[in-house]
């Protein structure tokens, strides 16, 4: 858990954002040539020694954006990355999380802060009240055009252009651990409107209908059997020991997801839920009940991000365990056997094309065409 919380903390390292947009000096961002007649390939620039892939997003015109700890961020346009830093505008160079508004600018939630592009300079989205003070981790607009961001152990906070409204952050909400601040890493709309927030300090998931919010929480169980393994954040009992070793059951309520640690969520052309825990596998809720994908299906670490592509494929990204492909009967797992770049794989992505990529430790950056891994930027650990 040490080891996942430190790292965690290298992911999402975060500020916020205001209303008042702040000019950064002009610089065209350099366009990065490689010797290959293959492919282009990202390559550092910011001479770090340690860095990621940690998010991908394509735009409305088929760019791929793909953000990393320490090195900024790199567009890729099918021809050339380029590769935008502070010294391009923005506020850091680890960027967490990419979005693009109505209006197609392209908004970078980063360890400082929330910038805009849009297609010439980086801007500033500075507040000045509390929220400019929150790391950013992931970013949201709404159907209606608000900007939701959340933020590591501040909760979550809404932008309507004008005015920021904080949620889920020291309010009257119980939470499981005593935690009365959200740190939240994923937020997504669902095909009826309502938000959901994935929390990963024992807040479960919430779920907003635009009134109040509902949590999901694992049963009781979870926690008599110490299945969070954070046996020393609850008090002890004399009729429940301090520890007990993990034991997973499929005897647990269909009512009660089955991690209070989520880092992603994502939704089916079902209408299904998806959520990516901790020690559990994957979560599937169909809006009455939670089934699990854990040891059976061979998830046996954390998975980190779960995306459906076209053919309607669901696709997991693990910790240890490179990616999972299911195709609704049977899963199918790619490693570095079999070209990936490394097998702890932080997000997918679907291109037009109808390509897979996937960002990875060690500044690894993999496309899957169906057939073939291809490496896509200079790896190395």
């Amino acid at each position: 858990m040490k080891r996942i919380s430190s790292l965690l903390l290298l992911l999402i390292l975060g500020g916020v954002c205001n209303g008042q947009y702040q000019s950064q000096p002009k610089r065209t961002a350099g366009k990065i040539k490689t010797n290959t007649t293959a492919h282009p390939k990202m390559v550092r620039t910011q001479g770090t020694n340690y860095t990621q892939v940690d998010c991908g997003f394509m735009d409305k015109t088929g760019k791929l954006w793909f953000g990393t700890l320490n090195e900024g961020v790199y567009c890729y346009d099918g021809t050339y990355f380029t590769n935008f830093t502070k010294k391009d505008g923005l506020l850091s160079n680890n960027v967490n999380a990419i979005v693009e508004d109505k209006a197609g600018n392209i908004l970078f939630g980063t360890a400082n802060g929330i910038c805009r592009y849009d297609g010439k300079t980086i801007t500033n989205l500075t507040a000045k009240e509390d929220a400019s003070k929150n790391p950013v981790t992931c970013l949201l607009e709404d159907k209606q055009g608000n900007l939701w961001f959340g933020t590591m152990n501040n909760g979550v906070y809404r932008y309507d252009g004008k005015n920021f409204k904080n949620f889920l952050n020291n309010d009257d909400h119980k939470f499981n651990l005593g935690n009365h601040s959200q740190y939240i890493v994923r937020i997504i709309q669902d095909k009826m409107g309502n938000l959901w927030f994935s929390s990963w300090n024992g807040g479960g998931v919430w779920r907003y209908d635009g009134k109040s919010f509902k949590n999901f929480l694992p049963s009781t169980d979870y926690y008599k059997f110490n299945e969070d393994q954070r046996s020393s954040n609850k008090p002890t009992t004399e009729s429940i020991p301090n520890f007990i070793p993990i034991t997973f059951t499929d005897s647990r309520p269909k009512d009660c997801i089955h991690d209070d640690m989520i880092f992603s969520i994502c939704e089916d052309k079902a209408g299904n839920l998806w959520f990516a825990t901790r020690r559990h596998g994957a979560c599937r809720y169909d809006g009455k009940s939670f089934t699990g994908f854990r040891e059976q299906e061979g998830f046996v670490n954390q998975v980190y991000f779960i995306l459906e592509d076209k053919h309607g494929n669901i696709w997991f990204t693990t910790e240890s365990s490179g990616v999972w492909c299911y195709d609704g009967k049977t899963f199918r797992n790619f490693t570095t056997k079999d070209g990936l770049t490394n097998n702890a794989v932080w997000f997918g992505l679907e291109d037009k094309k109808g390509n897979l990529w996937f960002g990875t430790r060690g500044f690894g950056l993999s496309r899957f065409d169906g057939k073939t891994f291809t490496t896509f930027s200079e790896y190395s650990e």
